[in-house]
């Protein structure tokens, strides 16, 4: 019985509060449905964030003037120039090469052939991409520099270096257009290919000439027979059209120096001739002719024979 009379208190106690308006808000603040949304335009903007929060630091002559000259030399007009297959070819060396890229395609810089790269500095890496790229089989492959920018407007340098030389490159970035490929032309490779050049014709030269005399071997005749054996027996015999020259051995400093005699027919003659080192030069082209040495029975003979004109 008790149970239901408390039942019943409750229950006439709820009612009474229920009944009851809820106090109203403040003026101050009206009910969340008569706020207007807010859209992405009403927003406040961000703030901007500094690139930089130092200071530059100021620079004496000396700083200024570096800094003048380095400018110079990135800014130089070296443009490039179009190769028969559709590289940019940069001159190395001249001044700072710029290479245009854009989001969404690749820029290649083709290195030399067995050129090797070794460490890459990127100044924005976190807005650029880097990545090498080969083509070529061992001995003769060729390394591509791979750049992609992700954004546009972006302005950056890149410094490459390679088991030959080093690279500063300009990078920048635009929305349509860019350069695919990238080459070089190297001054100091020109040059050792002149230097090169240069020494495998002065190697055919010397084969082409005497060394003792300077004489050029396209000019000379060697078509001759010698015969007979003797200690100062003749290397070789040559004419150059006016002059017949008998290179001899050394060791005929030994031995006597033996007579020439030209033969006429059967008969032989004495020729103007004169004994310069190691040759005989004589002043006239004979088509026969005999080194004579010794008297008798020891006296040696060699014959030389011009077997065409």
């Amino acid at each position: 019985m008790y149970a239901v009379l408390m039942w019943i208190v409750l229950w006439i106690w709820a009612g009474e509060v229920g009944a009851q308006a809820p106090p109203p808000l403040p003026e101050s603040r009206p009910p969340w449905s008569a706020q207007a949304p807010q859209t992405l335009a009403e927003l406040p903007p961000w703030p901007p964030v500094p690139a930089f929060l130092g200071q530059n630091p100021s620079l004496n002559a000396k700083e200024w003037e570096g800094a003048k000259l380095a400018a110079e030399w990135i800014e130089l007009p070296s443009k490039p120039k179009r190769g028969p297959d559709g590289r940019l070819l940069y001159l190395y060396g001249q001044a700072m090469p710029s290479v245009v890229c854009a989001p969404l395609q690749v820029c290649t810089i083709e290195l030399q052939v067995g050129e090797q790269v070794q460490d890459v500095h990127l100044g924005d890496a976190a807005q650029w991409q880097v990545m090498p790229a080969r083509s070529g089989a061992d001995g003769a492959n060729i390394t591509y520099v791979v750049i992609k920018p992700l954004e546009i407007g972006l302005v950056t340098s890149l410094f490459l270096t390679t088991d030959r030389r080093p690279y500063h490159l300009k990078l920048i970035s635009r929305k349509q257009e860019f350069m695919p490929r990238v080459a070089f032309v190297y001054p100091d490779d020109m040059q050792r290919q002149w230097a090169l050049y240069r020494q495998a014709h002065q190697a055919w030269q010397e084969r082409q000439t005497l060394p003792q005399t300077g004489e050029h071997l396209t000019e000379l005749n060697f078509d001759y027979d010698i015969e007979g054996q003797a200690r100062w027996r003749p290397l070789r015999v040559y004419h150059n059209g006016i002059k017949t020259i008998i290179q001899m051995p050394r060791t005929m400093a030994q031995t006597e120096a033996p007579a020439l005699l030209v033969l006429s027919g059967k008969t032989e003659q004495l020729v103007n001739y004169r004994v310069h080192g190691d040759r005989y030069i004589v002043d006239q082209v004979f088509d026969q002719a005999i080194l004579v040495a010794g008297v008798g029975r020891k006296q040696t003979r060699i014959t030389i024979t011009r077997r065409s004109p």
